[in-house]
Formats: C-alpha cells, structure tokens, sequence
C-alpha cells in the first residue's frame, strides 16, 4: 500500500510539472512590476522597453529589451591658417557646440532555468547570475513570481 501512494505520488508531481512546464514555456512580457509594494511598472517600462522573457521547453531563457539614455555630444570646429613667415599652423578661431541626443542600447541575457524545491520555485542561471524566484501563481497566460522585494507579473 506505501508503495503504490509513493508510486501515485511520483506519477501526479510529474504530471504537475509536466503541466507547470508547459505554462511557463513561451514569450512573456512584463505585466505588472511591484517593489516592497509599491507600483514600479512606469519605471520598468521605460528603462526595460519592450521587455521580453522567453522560456523554451528544453531550459533555456531568453530576456531582452533596449534601454535609451541622454548624453551630450561635443564637436569641436576651428578655423586656422598656415603662417608662412612663422611657418606654423595658427588657429584663428575654435567654435565648440554640443547637442544632447539619445543613445539606445539593447540588451540581452541568455541562460538556463529550472524548476527547484518541488516546483514551488523558478531558478535562473547565467554567466554572471542565478536567481530564484518563487512562484506565485502560474496558468498557460499569466505568470506571478517573486523574488526579495520585487513582485513580477509576466502575461503572454
């Protein structure tokens, strides 16, 4: 009888992380971004925009996004002319203008997840980072996972 429940068991937590798997694996973007509380998603946005997070069934993932950020440009004009008695090059006049103009960067992070801790928790691991995130709440379009003081709300 132990054996059969401990069979039963194994057998449903294998078709839960079947099902758990197929929920989380596709495109995500972020729906909803919370820290300690607090509404963060204008925030995200603007720094993270078009944020996407690809899971694959095989235990990939995939995050990118492009980041914009004002800078200042210099450009530097004179006017000289070649002093044939000196012979020397003389600078009559420097002219230095600046604009402010936007710099995009897009990034990306690729690494591997897994699920750990009876599929209660979504772990990522890059060159640089691993992460664990506990699952709040899961279905085929809407995914809830936390992690320290950052509640993120992913909706395909």
């Amino acid at each position: 009888m132990v054996i059969l429940s401990l069979a039963l068991s194994i057998a449903i937590m294998g078709c839960n992380e079947k099902k758990l798997v197929s929920d989380i694996t596709g495109d995500w973007h972020m729906s909803k971004y919370m820290v300690d509380g607090r509404d963060k998603t204008l925030g995200f946005d603007t720094t993270h925009t078009g944020f996407k997070w690809r899971f694959t069934s095989d235990g990939k993932y995939y995050k990118s996004w492009t980041e914009t950020h004002i800078g200042q440009v210099y450009t530097v004009d004179s006017i000289q002319h070649y002093d044939s008695t000196s012979m020397t090059l003389v600078f009559d006049s420097t002219i230095t203008t600046s604009a402010i103009v936007p710099f995009v960067y897009h990034s990306e992070v690729r690494g591997a997840w897994v699920l750990i801790n009876g599929n209660k928790y979504l772990q990522t691991n890059d060159s640089l980072d691993a992460v664990q995130y506990e699952i709040k709440d899961h279905s085929t379009k809407n995914l809830h996972l936390y992690s320290g003081s950052e509640d993120i709300y992913l909706a395909q």
